[in-house]
């Protein structure tokens, strides 16, 4: 999530910082850390309502292989799953517990031996709010803003490939 203090389009009530207002960045990448999608919302907007719009979105085209999809807590739910699925991925959403749910065992399969990797995403855009005009943001058009991350990705991208 990002400050907006000029607002704009695609900002809302950031929940974490007092209602200030805010936008978030939703980022797909690869095993490496690369970029492949991106999409931008209000601080306000809930992360299940933007996975399908980021599988969506994805720019280059998928490869026939068996792809992995890893996501944290706020992806846990049903439509999320039914969306995933239908994509064709393998799914690796961690585990939302329910209310009245035990603590002692996890009801999904597999959740212990293949935890969800989301350091790699959390590189990503460590590296992505090392730029001023990323971390916070001056911009009240939500394009102009999305332009800054589409160039941040790409120099990213470029430090991946090239070192």
């Amino acid at each position: 999530m990002s400050a907006a203090p000029l607002g704009g389009s695609q900002t809302g009530k950031n929940p974490t910082d007092r209602g200030k207002l805010g936008s978030k960045v939703h980022l797909l990448v690869d095993e490496r850390g690369a970029p492949l999608a991106i999409y931008i919302t209000g601080a306000n907007e809930h992360d299940k309502w933007s996975a399908d719009d980021l599988i969506i979105h994805i720019v280059v085209k998928r490869p026939h292989t068996e792809q992995h999809f890893c996501a944290d807590k706020g992806y846990d739910y049903e439509d999320v799953h039914q969306f995933v699925g239908l994509h064709k991925y393998i799914e690796h959403i961690k585990h939302r517990r329910r209310r009245n749910e035990p603590k002692d065992e996890c009801p999904i399969p597999g959740e212990k031996s293949f935890p969800a990797r989301r350091w790699v995403v959390e590189r990503t855009l460590g590296w992505l709010a090392k730029r001023r005009s990323i971390a916070t943001r001056w911009c009240k058009k939500s394009e102009n803003w999305l332009a800054f991350v589409h160039m941040a990705c790409a120099q990213v991208l470029l430090k991946i490939i090239f070192g």
